[in-house]
């Protein structure tokens, strides 16, 4: 079995911008179920995609745009209902989600020895953004990381996410 090693720091090269749905979407809020409105069961759900062949950061930035337009939700923020203070609501507003620039002095090969186990220089690649406080924050957090390879590019996508706890 391979060893697994140290992952170098993820320097952002730019400070992290807002990427808006290309066109108008609906202005609304959508309710979230009661399972939802769990506060103590919130987090963000985090997942990294690991591309031999990279693509233009600006062909990223208004694909991003343009698939907002559909998913316009996820371009929304997260807020308590203006009616009820412990109800959730996804306030779909069009601000955006969060578009971050990084990079990391590796290769792809060497990102991708396997390691059984969680190793802890992962949380190297993982989006900054305030995970902490989660309303009226982005619903959506996308990094970019270019490696030492030629054409080689890492995503990573942080989402809110809500666990249920129920018993069986």
């Amino acid at each position: 079995m391979s060893k697994s090693i140290d992952l170098p720091d993820c320097y952002n090269y730019k400070p992290p911008i807002t990427i808006t749905p290309c066109a108008p979407t609906p202005n609304h809020c959508l309710y979230l179920s009661n399972l939802d409105d769990l506060m103590y069961q919130r987090l963000y759900f985090n997942r990294i995609y690991i591309f031999k062949k990279s693509v233009e950061v600006d062909t990223l930035k208004s694909s991003l745009s343009r698939v907002l337009v559909d998913y316009y939700p996820l371009a929304g923020r997260l807020r308590t209902s203006s009616e009820d203070e412990n109800k959730l609501v996804v306030d779909c507003n069009g601000e955006g989600v969060l578009f971050a620039e990084a990079s990391m002095d590796i290769t792809a090969e060497e990102l991708l020895i396997p390691c059984m186990t969680q190793h802890k220089s992962l949380k190297k690649l993982k989006c900054k953004g305030n995970t902490k406080k989660m309303l009226d924050n982005p619903l959506l957090l996308i990094q970019v990381r270019t490696c030492e390879s030629p054409n080689t590019q890492s995503f990573d996508f942080k989402h809110e996410m809500h666990i249920a706890n129920v018993g069986v």
